[in-house]
């Protein structure tokens, strides 16, 4: 009798690659962009307690999601097969509208964010309208990309983009803040967390 090879997969591969991206572009995304400004309103103890609190939120809601996913018949592939085989027509009406929402709601969102992100990074230069058309002219090619398993040359691409992003602007600040006075503590409240 011959034994039978054993048949090793590989540890890291080109899709789990692909998922990474995007996982390292949700959690390094726009939030590492606009951490400094969320500790300069709330200051370092509540917006690190904030950080903290939102992590763990996630972290707990994936780990859930996960476990229900792996506990469901084979036949539960996405969202709302989820919210069916949990809550039935109900559930997966209730996630299909709230993803829908999302869908719609946050382009907005961020062409709104954007433009007037842009309206004051370069200041007179043009008006907020024309900053929200050029947002949403580089989204389009994004838009039209039907999964994420197709995205993730875009997910690497916005991965190099925000490490590039916050590399030069920490040492623009570092460089710019040489010889400057410490910063002021904030006035802070806990409504501005």
């Amino acid at each position: 009798m011959t034994a039978t090879p054993v048949r090793h997969s590989p540890f890291y591969t080109l899709e789990d690659a692909k998922i990474s991206f995007n996982i390292f572009c949700c959690f390094c995304g726009i939030g590492s962009l606009s951490m400094p400004s969320n500790y300069a309103r709330a200051g370092p103890i509540y917006a690190t307690i904030a950080l903290l609190l939102m992590a763990f939120v996630n972290i707990y809601a994936t780990i859930a999601l996960s476990k229900v996913i792996n506990a469901a018949p084979p036949s539960v592939k996405t969202f709302t097969d989820v919210g069916a085989w949990v809550f039935g027509t109900t559930g997966r009406y209730a996630v299909m509208l709230s993803q829908l929402l999302v869908c719609l709601l946050l382009p907005c969102a961020f062409l709104v964010l954007g433009s007037m992100l842009l309206d004051v990074l370069f200041p007179d230069a043009f008006s907020q309208i024309f900053w929200m058309i050029f947002m949403a002219v580089t989204v389009i090619p994004v838009c039209l990309i039907p999964t994420l398993k197709e995205a993730s040359s875009v997910a690497l691409v916005g991965c190099l983009g925000t490490i590039i992003a916050d590399v030069v602007g920490v040492s623009i600040l570092e460089w710019e803040m040489r010889g400057h006075p410490s910063i002021p503590t904030p006035d802070v409240s806990l409504h501005q967390v």
